[in-house]
């Protein structure tokens, strides 16, 4: 027996041999080790186990002894953070009823990350006590998976990465399957997880009330589950997830058969000029990619100072369609950053640009040197489309000369734009203080809608350039670890 009275919640009821030891580590603080005797921990590294402290040393058959140990836990309860959870008949789960047939759970682990996430034997028994023969496991983890014999192989998988929204396609998919199996008996319920069971989770949940018709609009679901699922009501809290929730509230009220629709990017726009290139000089660049396929890497692009917003078109035209991710990266004083990211789906672009409007506005430099960019000043109008007034120009300095065949297709496409303010781009809505974002950022990406005749030609292909090597802010799973506020790792 094992007991320690500012760590006992942890070590109770524990046997642990001489071999088997716990190690609280903070900061650079030396570890303290413990043996069958006493367990002891590190300083105040005890006071808060998740946020500060690293636990190690547990051997494998020592981890699967402890499960749910009961609701005097209080690692269970940091690590849930603002998620509420079940801490009724003897459980202590992070789970929550959103619907009565409806429940949103953290993912069912085993061994050691059983101490702080659910315990997969746990969950087993909350469901076996509560629905047996009656419930269904929705994983969304595109990351890992458990034994589903444990869940008698009602596992259904629909997963996707975390923090990122899922493919548009699985929307539907995954709502019918829920629809089907809760109309097959009114006493079956539905546990949908993700890794922390909110922010994927809360997805696909609010997908399915709004396919269900329990809702009418996406922020309608948003908001009850947020209420359902958290304390501080902050339930789906990613820009791109939220989008992806509106997309399919878009298609379940205007009754749309959804199909991939093919663009050609042509420019991206910042406007203003982001913060954190005033008083300095820099360059920035972007990254297309087409689902997981990284289809186009730009050149750096030099930022000079006095720009009032940035025009960058691409160096070749590409066609793309579907689920899109753009990606931004700043390098100043040979520091390479990631600055945010959003996904959007070409299906839902729809805002109208006049072709033959935009002007020509400059950028001088410090040395008074002139820049010209190609801006489209545009406005929206009541019709939902974009329009504006002025001469055509296409004349930049990154702008490489377009072939004619490709000016022959531009006048059977549509010019498209969509525009995402900073509060609805991943990673730079966290900038509340506008340290890095001026209030009134926005990024506008001008697209053309080209004709099905035209979308194999081989003028629209475009190797990806060696120029930006894949890097871990780049991908979802580091993108996971290094979070640490709302939209961290425990986001889901």
């Amino acid at each position: 027996m094992v007991q320690n009275n500012r760590f006992g919640h942890l070590v109770q009821n524990v046997t642990m041999n001489k071999a088997d030891y716990l190690i609280i580590k903070k900061g650079d603080n030396p570890p303290v080790s413990g043996d069958k005797e006493s367990c002891t921990p590190c300083g105040k590294g005890a006071r808060n186990i998740f946020g500060f402290a690293h636990l190690v040393g547990f051997k494998t058959a020592m981890a699967s002894t402890i499960t749910n140990m009961k609701v005097t836990n209080p690692i269970k309860g940091l690590v849930s953070k603002r998620r509420k959870r079940y801490t009724k008949d003897g459980f202590n789960l992070d789970l929550t009823y959103i619907r009565n047939n409806l429940i949103a759970m953290g993912f069912p682990a085993d061994r050691l990350e059983g101490v702080y996430r659910n315990h997969i034997d746990d969950v087993v028994k909350f469901l076996e006590a509560k629905h047996k023969d009656h419930y269904k496991i929705y994983n969304l983890c595109s990351e890992r998976s458990y034994d589903v014999s444990k869940f008698q192989q009602r596992v259904a998988n629909y997963p996707f990465d975390d923090h990122n929204p899922p493919n548009i396609e699985a929307i539907k998919p995954f709502c019918d399957d829920v629809d089907k199996w809760l109309s097959e008996d009114s006493y079956n319920v539905a546990a949908v997880h993700c890794k922390a069971g909110k922010g994927r989770t809360g997805v696909m949940v609010c997908c399915y009330m709004i396919h269900a018709r329990q809702f009418l609009t996406a922020n309608e679901a948003l908001n009850f589950y947020g209420q359902m699922r958290t304390t501080d009501r902050k339930g789906v809290t990613i820009p791109s997830q939220r989008r992806y929730v509106n997309y399919y509230a878009t298609l379940v009220q205007e009754g749309l058969n959804y199909s991939a629709v093919d663009v050609i990017i042509r420019e991206i726009r910042l406007e203003p000029v982001p913060t954190l290139f005033n008083g300095t000089q820099g360059s920035l660049q972007f990254v297309i990619s087409q689902g997981t396929d990284k289809v186009f890497v730009s050149v750096p692009y030099e930022v000079k100072k006095g720009c009032s917003s940035i025009c960058i078109p691409l160096e070749q035209y590409r066609y793309v369609k579907g689920d899109i991710k753009i990606e931004f990266f700043s390098k100043q004083k040979m520091r390479k950053e990631k600055m945010f990211h959003f996904w959007f789906n070409t299906f839902f672009v729809r805002d109208e640009v006049d072709s033959k409007c935009g002007s020509r506005v400059s950028c001088e430099g410090e040395n008074g040197n002139t820049n010209h960019h190609q801006n489209h000043q545009l406005e929206m109008l009541p019709e939902r489309s974009l329009s504006c007034e002025g001469p055509t120009t296409n004349s930049h300095q990154h702008h490489n000369t377009r072939a004619s065949s490709l000016l022959d297709l531009e006048t059977e496409s549509k010019l498209v734009a969509l525009r995402i303010d900073k509060w609805d781009l991943d990673d730079a809505h966290k900038d509340k203080a506008n340290k890095l974002y001026p209030a009134d950022f926005r990024v506008v990406v001008v697209m053309s809608k080209i004709g099905q005749g035209n979308r194999d030609s081989s003028l629209w292909k475009r190797d990806v350039p060696k120029v930006v090597k894949s890097t871990p802010s780049e991908s979802s799973e580091a993108s996971t670890e290094s979070s640490t506020d709302e939209d961290g790792w425990e986001s889901g």
